[in-house]
C-alpha cells in the first residue's frame, strides 16, 4: 500500500517537476513567475471540462477527437490564464 502511494505521488508530481524546472530556468534570466503551478492547474481543469463537454455532446465518441479536444482546451485555458497573469503582473 505504501509503495503504491509513493509510485502515484511520483507519477502525479512529474508535471509539477517540469513546470518548476522551467521556472528555475526563467529565474536565472531575472524573471520571477509564482503563478506557474496555477496556470498548469487551470490548463488541467480546462482539459477536463473540454473532455466532459465533448463526451456528453455526442452519442458515439471518436477516439481522436476525445484526445484532441481536451488537449486543445487545455492549451487555450493555459494560454488565457498565462495572459491574464502577465497582464496583472506586468502592468
Amino acid at each position: 500500500m505504501i509503495i503504491a502511494f509513493i509510485q502515484r505521488a511520483i507519477i502525479q508530481g512529474i508535471p509539477l517537476l517540469f513546470g518548476s524546472t522551467g521556472e528555475i530556468i526563467t529565474e536565472k534570466s531575472g524573471n520571477l513567475n509564482l503563478g506557474t503551478a496555477g496556470v498548469m492547474y487551470v490548463g488541467g481543469i480546462s482539459g477536463v471540462i473540454g473532455a466532459f463537454l465533448y463526451e456528453h455532446s455526442v452519442e458515439t465518441v471518436n477516439p481522436i477527437l476525445a484526445i484532441l479536444i481536451p488537449l486543445l482546451s487545455c492549451v487555450v485555458g493555459s494560454a488565457l490564464m498565462g495572459l491574464i497573469y502577465a497582464l496583472l503582473t506586468v502592468t
